[in-house]
């Protein structure tokens, strides 16, 4: 922590010491255009004054020698009235001017001598938010009134990313969701330990970051070729927060879905949905503190989720009688004292509480300063049922996550030609889980009724997590003729204690309710401490140091040009502990291997070029796009592998039928020989952060009847991702016999007995991204807007990084010979065919009344799914990784007989069943004779249809508007309509192990088992239906 204070301080007092200049940030807008007389002629010394209306916030510049203005660092939104003056000629202005964010807004003017009569004004600007200079590369506005009138029912940011066509879920542009950046006012805002599958703070406590209602416009950027955005490789997410204004307004509003919102069951008996309740509610105030001058914007906004547990023993979904369960929690309470939890119905909630206050201070024309504070306290109940398995109520745990975020932000024009943009940072997030009763070990029974398991979770009774970010940004340019010069810095310090030991209660297996009845253990792991500290954290500070320059040259109204170069150095002040003994023990292996190493001070550079044209000065054609290097971070979970997993650290204890249980979970260590570890980590010394190269091209036409098209090419090559070897497996030894000559390893697969895995984090530069989207758009005069987009999207990888441990990413990234040698193939974030379409209107009736509808599809060929073999085939030692070979014919797999729920298949009922399989599945039919690649196969398309609508009823008093709205949102109104439209499709963990490999027979041949009732893959019930949101608002204004 000294050395974090140490640098935080030196970068402070650099940034302060550097001149600083002109830059439009992550939170702004700009403004620019020509000042002409009519004949075409420049106006230099030309006063262009710019007034945010809301606010009578004044920003002013004047045209330099070419009649060129730029003001840079304004509000988001609007409207702005725009005036510009000259002596000798009449003054105009230009109204209703609407600013988005990131993007420059173009007005230009041509003025008539104040001698002559005035005739028509001249004033042009962009068309719209396409045909705009500032558009290079591939990126997407979500403006507040979409916000307000889109369907929505988690009020999440992931329901607007959406609307990018080069997204899918959380990923954007085919990667990991990981490798995204989100900033909300632009300070970090993302997991960037890399935990929550929602990329953002509190995701594990099913929170959003920050409420809807507090967010004024949302911004995606896939290829930006503006320097001062980075820190990704996938893509950017900014969200700019609601600010007061002069006049007082506010709303309170509430949002609801019970089991009468919701569709019947889409297969088997026509079911309704258990009870169970989703509200969520808020109140938002901003106004005037003193007029014109200080504003506040406050939002409070709460979630409350009661779910049921569905299979209850006993019940008519579970195949557990209720009396196996009420026997073994009395055996456990009269045995042993502990008190197992409920075991028949169960209600988990998630309830989660925001609060974000806003002030913004005119501090001078020149001048306005902003702070923000955004206040997140949630928790979420985790337990899970199935048919044939029971958790009892102490073996659930409860997630909590607390998360303090502040910003500061300095918009400051020191001239007409300077200004500078500061803003700084600091975000405080409290993650844990929480245990149910007292603390036991975990007992895991598989009785042939079915599976139990009670006592403390075995992954929840160590696991905390202590995030403190720091950062502070600065953009400083300089506008010289037609040049926008900026150098600027972006600086993010990190702090971590990262508590997680697995089985440090102790994790016992009963192959049967008798067995554990009779004390007769089947295995038990345990982890324990080597140090004298019983818990201990890996805890290790970071940072990423990041500086730039860049020239934005707008050679004329028709070409722009922006080239920039960034650096970035990822620094780590700490090291992982030492492991001398490993170090020799692999000397030979892998020469110079150092386990005290973390990838600090590489220097990244990322030069970037961006350009905008148009041929024609109607600008209804233009072309677009750029190339450049994009540096992202790597998730620091990956990185804290490293720091805990030494082999120095933590010691285990796995041992095969153990003579006796231990209930003491300070005494599990006791129950055999130790082993040195389980696992150690290590990173290789070169490593990198990742990196992309990445090019578009886009090109965007106005068609007749005013149809705006867009084809946009995007190009990705992986220069940095990671990879994972284990340095402790030996080199396969021979073949397989038959069709699949896969390689074999030898039995004893380990280089050194007294490691099971030495997990080698690493780089490779295999691996792109493509996509290809076509985009039409329309805004018809009476109100409507409809967008379509079809996307095509093609990505691949070594290994997609769905994990957080290092084992896990490595013995799960599935192959076909040697795991140290993993093959490029598709990545679990392909996206393939999505299309998108948006459109809505609002009808007005009168004064009083109004009626919106908006309508949202999202069509995409199925998820990626791999095929592969359940067991160990290739005798690497890792199960759920062997990926299968398809047979042509029954000669090319040996199948043995076996027997389930007292049926027995034979070899020759396998293969019909087998082949049947495979005929029915176009991709394996495609594949016979060839392996099945990882992520090759697909889900079925899905198709969704969402829909909002929206009944104001207006009243006046007075110079104040009231509204009273309802709102009804459908999400998948397919399902409603018919039961078999709108069905989505899951496959678990997206692997799907449909042949068993039964080992090997006398000759050395590998023998298998097929189960007729495999499916392909499982429709999802709950998603699969349509899913209805009533909500309630009141607004004044």
């Amino acid at each position: 922590m000294k050395v974090f204070y140490k640098s935080l301080l030196l970068c402070f007092a650099f940034i302060l010491q550097v001149q600083m200049v002109l830059a439009q940030g992550a939170t702004t807008a700009a403004l620019s255009g020509t000042v002409k007389d009519q004949s075409g002629t420049a106006l230099p010394g030309a006063t262009v004054i710019a007034i945010h209306t809301p606010t009578n916030t004044q920003y002013v510049a004047t045209t330099n020698t070419e009649g060129y203005y730029n003001i840079q660092n304004m509000r988001v939104g609007g409207p702005y009235i725009v005036t510009t003056s000259y002596i000798g000629y009449q003054e105009q202005r230009s109204e209703g001017v609407s600013l988005a964010l990131g993007k420059t807004a173009r007005v230009d003017f041509a003025l008539a001598e104040s001698a002559r009569q005035l005739g028509e004004v001249e004033i042009t600007g962009e068309r719209n938010d396409i045909f705009n200079q500032d558009r290079t590369g591939a990126a997407t506005n979500v403006s507040r009134e979409q916000l307000e009138n889109l369907p929505t029912l988690s009020r999440s940011l992931q329901d607007f990313t959406r609307l990018t066509p080069q997204a899918s879920g959380n990923s954007i542009a085919g990667t990991n969701n990981r490798f995204n950046n989100i900033t909300i006012d632009g300070a970090v805002n993302n997991d960037v330990f890399g935990l929550s599958g929602s990329g953002t703070p509190g995701g594990q406590a099913g929170t959003q970051p920050i409420s809807l209602d507090a967010i004024q416009e949302i911004q995606v950027v896939v290829a930006p070729y503006d320097v001062k955005l980075g820190n990704f490789t996938g893509g950017g997410i900014n969200a700019v927060t609601r600010s007061g204004t002069n006049t007082f307004s506010g709303s309170i509003y509430g949002f609801g879905r019970n089991e009468n919102t919701i569709g019947k069951a889409v297969e088997g008996p026509r079911e309704r949905a258990d009870e169970f309740s989703n509200y969520q509610y808020g109140i938002r105030l901003g106004g005037p503190i003193i007029k014109d001058k200080l504003f506040f914007f406050t939002n409070y906004d709460a979630t409350r989720i009661t779910e049921p547990v569905r299979f209850a023993p006993g019940s008519s979904e579970s195949q557990i009688p209720l009396s196996a369960a009420q026997q073994l929690a009395t055996f456990v309470q009269e045995e042993y004292g502990y008190d197992v939890g409920a075991f028949g119905g169960l209600d988990r909630e998630t309830q989660s509480d925001k609060f974000f206050i806003r002030f913004d201070w005119n501090v001078t024309n020149n001048h306005q300063l902003t702070l923000r504070h955004n206040f997140v306290d949630a928790f979420d109940d985790n337990i899970s049922r199935s048919r044939s398995f029971v958790r009892f109520g102490n073996n659930a745990y409860q997630f909590n996550s607390t998360t303090n975020s502040t910003v500061l932000e300095l918009n400051s024009r020191l001239s007409n030609a300077f200004s500078n943009n500061l803003i700084m940072g600091y975000s405080r997030i409290r993650d844990s889980r929480e245990i149910q009763g007292e603390l036991f070990p975990q007992v895991t029974i598989a009785d042939p009724v079915g599976t139990f398991e009670f006592g403390s979770q075995r992954s929840s009774t160590a696991n905390e997590l202590d995030q403190d970010i720091f950062e502070i940004t600065d953009n400083f340019s300089y506008l010289i003729d037609r040049h926008n010069l900026t150098i600027g810095t972006h600086n993010e310090f990190f702090s971590f204690r990262n508590l997680f030991i697995n089985n440090l209660n102790g994790r016992w297996d009963f192959r049967s309710l008798n067995d554990f009845f009779n004390n007769r253990p089947n295995r038990v792991r345990a982890t324990y401490s080597l140090t004298d500290e019983q818990r201990p954290a890996a805890e290790f500070d970071a940072m990423q140091l990041g500086v730039y320059f860049q020239d934005e040259f707008t050679a004329s109204e028709r070409f722009k040009l922006t080239f920039g170069i960034r650096l970035d150095v990822p620094v780590f002040p700490d090291k992982p502990a030492e492991n001398t003994k490993l170090e020799n023990d692999f000397r030979n292996i892998y020469p110079g291997l150092e386990t005290d190493r973390a990838p600090s001070g590489q220097l990244l550079w990322a030069p970037r070029l961006g350009f905008n044209f148009t041929p024609t000065d109607e600008r209804s054609f233009q072309i677009r796009g750029g190339t450049g290097i994009f540096t992202g971070r790597v998730p620091f979970v990956w990185l804290s592998n490293q720091f805990i997993n030494t082999g120095t650290i933590l010691g285990t204890v796995d041992v095969r039928n153990p003579s006796t249980f231990i209930p003491d979970v300070d005494q599990q260590q006791t129950a055999g020989p130790p082993v040195r570890t389980v696992e150690v980590n290590v990173i290789n010394d070169d490593f990198k952060i990742p990196q992309v190269w990445r090019s578009n091209l886009a090109f965007d036409y106005t068609l007749p009847w005013e149809v705006f098209a867009t084809l946009e090419g995007i190009y990705s090559k992986t220069l940095n991702d990671v990879v994972y070897r284990d340095l402790n497996l030996v080199a396969p030894t021979g073949t397989l016999p038959g069709a699949d000559n896969r390689e074999l390893f030898p039995s004893n697969r380990r280089i050194n007995s007294d490691y099971t895995n030495v997990i080698l984090l690493d780089n490779t530069n295999e691996g792109y991204r493509y996509s290809i989207t076509g985009q039409l758009r329309k805004d018809f005069t009476n109100g409507i807007q409809t967008t379509v987009a079809y996307t095509y999207g093609e990505s691949k990888d070594v290994n997609s990084g769905t994990s957080s441990t290092a084992l896990s990413n490595y013995e799960f990234n599935q192959i076909v010979n040697n795991p140290n040698d993993p093959q490029l193939s598709y990545s679990r974030f392909d996206i393939r065919h999505r299309i998108i379409a948006t459109s809505g209107y609002t009808f007005r009736w009168g004064n009083n009344f109004a009626t919106g509808i908006s309508l949202f599809y999202e069509g995409q060929s199925g998820l990626p799914y791999t095929y592969l073999y359940d067991g160990d085939l290739n005798r690497d030692g890792n199960f759920g990784n062997d990926l299968l070979y398809v047979p042509r014919n029954q000669d090319e797999i040996n199948l043995v007989s076996f027997t389930s729920s007292g049926t027995t298949f034979t070899p020759a009922e396998q293969w019909a069943a087998l082949d049947a399989f495979i005929a029915s599945d176009d991709y394996l039919n495609d594949r016979r004779g060839q392996y099945a690649e990882r992520n090759g196969a697909r889900m079925p398309w899905t198709h969704q249809w969402d829909v909002r609508v929206l009944q104001d009823f207006y009243l006046n008093v007075g110079e104040q508007k009231h509204t009273f709205q309802i709102t009804f949102d459908i999400f998948n109104v397919g399902n409603l309509l018919n039961r078999d439209w709108g069905r989505q499709y899951f496959v678990s963990n997206s692997a799907n192990e449909i042949i068993r490999f039964a080992g090997f027979n006398s000759a050395g041949a590998p023998t298998f088992t097929f189960n007729p009732n495999n499916q392909a893959y499982n429709i999802s019930q709950f998603a699969s239906r349509w899913q209805g949101q009533l909500g309630l608002r009141y607004i004044f204004n």
